[in-house]
């Protein structure tokens, strides 16, 4: 009996520190290990616990969430900068900021009007768009108004996943740089990691830029004090409108070319004068030179009849 107790009692030593050493193996990286088989080992043990973390993440926004809007708006006003000053403020209450503005004057060659313009870019959150195209409408008439979006939920979603992915890789990449002693594995793993930590930057701009994208709304506001000339106003009274300015265009175009025409006209007329009087006078001379000259008159008078 004593033999059996002190054989079990071996057993379970050895059992122990097999185990044990097993353990501590497995807390450092092999010496001979490739820069992949480090990366792959930790990997698959982690994929669990990243399975349970994804998991345990809320759930995605909705669909509409990752639109992207962008708006624009033509209004007749009377005053261009008035205008523009409360097209400022509206889009400062909304919580936007003034991305570009530009100013000044449309002339209508052939129609003689000439109307003041202003064309503002305003940025404002993607929530309060509506409402602020709401607002702006007040702003003067409203000849036109567009809205548009487009979904980017599987951009979105994609870069997310690899930004994920590509973060618990170089997570993994300084784990093993810290536990390795081995020169080359730790050059390998320099630049592996510099590479990957390159395309963690990108992907992550171009998060920035699709948050930045969904969460503001770019909205072109086109002000005008005068009505175009060309535009087409429907029904009879329109059309006898643009056959007028058709015609005011048409003649002011004759009129534009007849005087762009008259100086060089004259110039050529000058310039043409004295090889005119040229040729005529030779021909004069010419003709001179070949009339005949008329025979002189007889003096003998006829002999009497006897």
């Amino acid at each position: 009996m004593k033999l059996l107790a002190a054989g079990a009692a071996a057993t379970v030593l050895l059992t122990g520190c097999s185990a044990s050493s097993d353990s501590a193996g497995g807390s450092a990286p092999d010496q001979d290990m490739s820069v992949e088989e480090g990366l792959a080992r930790p990997a698959m043990a982690s994929d669990g616990a990243a399975a349970d973390e994804m998991a345990s993440e809320s759930e995605l926004p909705t669909d509409t969430d990752y639109l992207v809007r962008w708006a624009s708006m033509d209004v007749k006003v009377e005053d261009v900068t008035e205008s523009a000053t409360k097209v400022r403020s509206i889009a400062s209450a909304a919580g936007g900021v003034v991305t570009s503005e530009q100013f000044g004057d449309d002339r209508f060659y052939g129609s003689g009007q000439a109307r003041a313009y202003g064309s503002i870019s305003i940025s404002v959150p993607s929530e309060k768009l509506d409402e602020v195209l709401d607002e702006l409408a007040t702003v003067g008439e409203v000849r036109s108004r567009s809205s548009e979006s487009t979904d980017v939920k599987d951009e979105y979603v994609d870069v997310e996943a690899r930004i994920k992915t590509l973060t618990a890789s170089i997570e993994r990449m300084r784990d093993l740089m810290s536990q390795t002693d081995d020169i080359k594995q730790i050059i390998e793993l320099e630049t592996a990691l510099s590479a990957r930590q390159a395309d963690l930057d990108a992907l992550q701009a171009r998060m920035n830029d699709l948050k930045g994208r969904i969460a503001m709304s770019p909205v072109q506001v086109s002000l005008s004090t005068g009505d175009d000339p060309y535009y087409e106003e429907p029904g009879i009274a329109g059309a006898f409108k643009q056959a007028w300015n058709d015609f005011k265009s048409s003649a002011t175009v004759l009129v534009r070319a007849v005087g762009a025409l008259l100086p060089w006209v004259l110039i050529g007329g000058l310039a043409a004068w004295p090889l005119i009087w040229g040729l005529r006078r030779t021909r004069t001379r010419r003709a001179t030179a070949s009339t005949p000259t008329e025979a002189p008159a007889e003096t003998a008078s006829a002999p009497d009849e006897p």
